[in-house]
């Protein structure tokens, strides 16, 4: 279980050690370090800040929160902060990246607690069930083996359990090329995790499984899709200098299409599938229900008292015409001087392997003006899941204080070969010319209390 600690240990000097603290499991850290536990729901920095006075050794209430500000893409092509949220076309966003969280945790006794975190943040689909990120009864078998039982973190990825909190990371936001194509952040469920101390530090073995529901932007329309069963498992490997993990997931598709829409009008219009015969089967490949995701991914990071490195790599197997297999990793450096930390990235997201071959109507049957529209249609919508995209960032995260922090930061990405998989676009865009890249400029405070 991963848990933000009190700002009395944040170590201002190296961003890194925030992020240290945070994943190491409370076996392995001093007693002394309580930790500063997350999110029931806010509606105010105010409101949370009076309540957090009431902690108490069985009762904890903190919060954390990111005021951001984010100009990106083109009147064309969206930048997508992740698939549950609006794109940014050409414009300045205070919506995109801003968050404020609280999370209660009540101990019961020393086997037994309970954790519920909510986030408000700007999604495309927003209600309460959505905002309330965990709400789990947690109970320890032995000092080495604890069980979770409830909505959980989805434990696939180093920012797995904070990916909301930007005081726990060097950038502005996670990192896009990586993050942006992994909607999956909360699990109904629960996971199994077991620690023993290995070396100079720990390594925690932790099996999971659930239901995870996701809202996911499409040209035409936002779409709810349910994944179930989700299952997977997670190794990693903590100490002083290093958090090393590997995670592999998979995920069937329960429910919702977000290709209904594309089906629909393809199948409305019988002449077009009278003349166009093999349509009827590419429609029938265009249905994700029972379709299964594979996740793949691998991650580490290293620190010293100045520098740090992280790095994570991960490979997505989709048998889905518009979700083509997709390679992604970054790698982030980061200098600290005093209470300035200077850092760069580099990342790259790829579709690869065999992409979805149409096949075309006859050479007749496209003159036909319906059938050539539909023709364009659909394979315009599959060519714009494609991605092939690199790019390159330089930042700078200034420490005011343990509990508040500046970041900015500037990238630009390569859309390489015309691929646009990695951004928004509407039906229009589809025929505009692509950009060789865009830049993406980023500021953002970032606090916790």
């Amino acid at each position: 279980m991963v848990e933000i600690l009190h700002k009395t240990t944040f170590n201002k000097r190296n961003p890194k050690y925030v992020l240290y603290l945070i994943s190491v499991p409370s076996m392995i850290r001093n007693n002394s370090l309580r930790p500063l536990k997350l999110i029931l729901f806010a509606a105010s920095v105010a409101t949370l800040a009076s309540v957090n006075a009431v902690a108490s050794e069985h009762l904890q209430l903190s919060g954390f929160g990111n005021l951001s500000a984010i100009h990106s893409g083109t009147d064309d092509f969206g930048y997508v902060y992740d698939l549950t949220k609006d794109p940014i076309y050409g414009e300045l966003s205070l919506d995109a990246g801003s968050s404020i969280g609280l999370q209660l945790n009540a101990r019961f006794s020393y086997d037994w607690d309970f954790v519920v975190q909510g986030v408000i943040k700007d999604r495309i689909q927003n209600n309460l069930d959505k905002s309330i990120t965990w709400a789990f009864l947690r109970y320890k078998v032995s000092p080495a083996v604890s069980v979770r039982v409830g909505r959980i973190a989805t434990p696939i990825y180093m920012l797995s359990e904070y990916r909301d909190v930007g005081f726990a990371y060097l950038w502005t936001k996670p990192v896009t090329d990586f993050y942006a194509n992994i909607p999956v952040t909360s699990l109904n469920g629960g996971d199994i995790a077991y620690t023993t101390p290995l070396s100079d530090g720990i390594i925690e073995a932790r099996v999971f499984g659930g239901q995870s529901e996701v809202s996911i932007n499409t040209i035409f329309s936002s779409y709810e899709v349910t994944l179930s069963p989700m299952i997977g498992t997670k190794l990693s490997f903590y100490s002083d200098r290093w958090n090393i993990s590997g995670s592999a997931a998979t995920a069937k598709v329960d429910e919702g299409n977000p290709a209904s829409s594309l089906i629909t009008f393809a199948s409305s219009n019988s002449q077009i599938l009278g003349l166009w015969p093999s349509l009827q089967n590419t429609l029938h490949d265009f249905e994700v229900e029972t379709t299964r995701f594979y996740y793949y991914s691998l991650g580490a990071q290293y620190e010293t008292e100045d520098w740090s490195i992280q790095a994570e790599l991960s490979y997505t197997d989709a048998d889905w015409p518009f979700f083509p297999d997709l390679m992604a990793g970054y790698t982030s450096l980061g200098k600290t001087i005093n209470d300035l930390t200077i850092y760069g990235f580099a990342s790259k997201a790829k579709s690869v392997g065999d992409f979805y071959e149409l096949e075309p109507p006859s050479i007749t049957a496209l003159t036909i003006p319906e059938i050539s529209y539909a023709y364009g249609i659909i394979k315009s919508n599959l060519n714009a899941r494609v991605i092939d995209q690199e790019t390159l960032g330089i930042g700078a995260r200034y420490y005011i204080n343990s509990q508040l922090s500046l970041k900015g930061q500037i990238e630009r990405s390569w859309l390489n070969n015309d691929r646009i998989g990695s951004w928004s676009v509407n039906e229009k865009a589809l025929t505009k010319p692509v950009p060789d890249y865009i830049d993406t400029i980023s500021i953002g405070l970032s606090f916790v209390f």
